[in-house]
């Protein structure tokens, strides 16, 4: 067996373990980007105004689900934004197989009046507000902010129109 005495030192492969690490790094960016950006919610800022006497609550519809929408939506939770000169509660409402524009009674127009929490929302669901005050006053309610999953994508994102309600005294 012949010897040829040299040593031989391998080299390690840096240039590929950082091609891999930087590889895998923007692989996790690009998918944390793509599950926390989903579409936007539609949205506009065409207000709806309704009115109702005092301890009678009124229904608003603020975000439908129409064919064009398409999308599926898990609520995991509905925020809502609320300035008023009085004493009102806001109340989400998620209208299965329905839409509300203004109303006193929600029956008529929904299959099915639920807390949205955990529910599904897509073409035919309407999300509804059910505002009630105390004494007279204006309640000027900002858009919903939306918490959903669809698919593998999360978000909170604002939907649908503002509305101003007047609480009229009896």
């Amino acid at each position: 067996m012949a010897s040829t005495g040299a040593l031989q030192v391998r080299r390690r492969p840096v240039a590929g373990i950082v091609v891999g690490v930087l590889a895998a790094i923007g692989a996790a960016v690009g998918g944390a980007w793509f599950v926390h950006h989903p579409a936007d919610l539609p949205t506009s800022d065409a207000r709806v105004t309704a009115s109702t006497p005092v301890g009678q609550p009124v229904y608003v519809g603020v975000f439908a689900g129409t064919a064009e929408f398409g999308r599926t939506l898990r609520l995991f939770g509905v925020k809502v934004h609320t300035t008023s000169n009085s004493q009102v509660e806001v109340v989400p409402l998620l209208c299965h197989g329905g839409t509300i524009g203004v109303t006193t009674d929600p029956a008529t127009f929904c299959a099915e009046l639920v807390n949205p929490e955990g529910e599904s929302f897509g073409p035919g669901d309407d999300i509804v507000l059910e505002v009630t005050g105390d004494t007279a006053g204006v309640a000027v309610i900002d858009r919903v902010r939306l918490g959903y999953r669809e698919g593998f994508q999360v978000a909170t994102q604002e939907a649908g129109v503002p509305v101003s309600v007047n609480i009229l005294d009896r």
